[in-house]
Formats: C-alpha cells, structure tokens, sequence
C-alpha cells in the first residue's frame, strides 16, 4: 500500500542528543495516521548541518546582527501546508545570553513559502534561499526515518580509499603457491 510521509515536526533535542520527528502517513483509501518518534541513534551529518544552515535565515527574519550567529541555535522547524499544498514553517532556536550564562528559547513566526519571486523576501514570506534550507532539513529528515543513521567508520582513511580504486592490489611479499601433491581422481565411464 502506497503512502505519503508528510513532515510535521523536526526536533533535536542536544542536551539529551535524541532527535524528535512528528509525521503524518497518508494512505490512498485509508484515514492518515500521526506518528510522534523519538530517535537516541545519530544522525548522519548532513543532518546537523541542514539543521546548522537555519541559523543565518533565523537571524535574518528575527533582524539580529551577525554577532548573533555564534549564539544562536536553530533545533526546532515546524512545517505546515496550506490546501494547495504550499508549505509554511516556524524555526524556534535557542539563544545564548551571555550575562545570564543561559540559552533562552526564542521562535520565528510562521512564515510562508513565496508563490512567485515577487514575494520572495517580502514580510511574511521566505526568500528562495531560506526555502532551499528548510528543505534541505526536511529531506534530511526523511533519509533519517528510512534509516540513514550516522555510520562509525570501521576502517582508517586510508584503507577506505585504497578499497575504492579500480585496480587491483599487488601483494608482493606472498610467494606464488606450487601445487605438487594433487592426484587425478578417477572417474567412471
């Protein structure tokens, strides 16, 4: 049975490292179905960095400076659709206060993807850049849900790389085996 995965929520909890995705499943002739899923397991990079590229379109929108992009940290999108299918999303980030030693919880009002590059960057709309990353997590999130996790590398660079080649290794310190003691074995006509 087909079914569409329409993402709801993406969450990284940090503090506790685990990854939070809300998704409806849509069926051809069935009711959809809500799921809430709470991952412990790594993502790959690519994650964290969709993730990280929210930062400077937070700041943007939220009219901080760039000294703000070092304190703050998207961790949260809330994606919603509108009937013709045309996404909206809110970043929530949290932002570091130095005097109060503390990260304060901080959102982006919902915004809208533009329908045409006449809205693109105007109030209320995303411009095509911010659009591109909101994606990007979005794509990121579903390889994460059809199981691409973070893999440990099992073997140094520098075998990785000699595995990949096209040719061959030559081997020079094993010394050709000579075959002596093999007999014929007969076989019955």
């Amino acid at each position: 049975m087909k079914t569409d995965v329409i993402i709801k929520k993406i969450k990284y909890l940090e503090s506790a490292d685990k990854i939070v995705i809300e998704y409806e499943r849509r069926y051809k002739d069935k009711n959809p179905s809500y799921h809430i899923s709470t991952f412990s397991e790594k993502a790959a990079p690519e994650f964290y960095e969709a993730l990280e590229k929210l930062t400077k379109p937070a700041c943007s929108i939220l009219g901080l400076g760039a000294l703000f992009l070092k304190r703050l940290k998207p961790h949260t999108v809330s994606y919603k659709y509108s009937e013709d299918d045309t996404m909206s999303a809110a970043i929530s980030c949290l932002l570091y206060s130095p005097r109060a030693d503390k990260d304060n919880n901080i959102n982006v009002p919902l915004m809208r993807c533009p329908a045409d590059e006449t809205e693109a960057g105007q109030a209320g709309f995303f411009t095509q850049e911010e659009v591109d990353a909101l994606w990007k997590l979005e794509t990121e999130a579903r390889k994460y849900l059809d199981g691409k996790r973070n893999q440990i590398q099992l073997w140094s660079e520098e075998a990785t790389a000699d595995a990949q080649t096209d040719e061959p290794q030559q081997i020079n310190d094993v010394p050709p085996v000579k075959i002596s003691n093999v007999i014929p074995i007969p076989t019955i006509q």
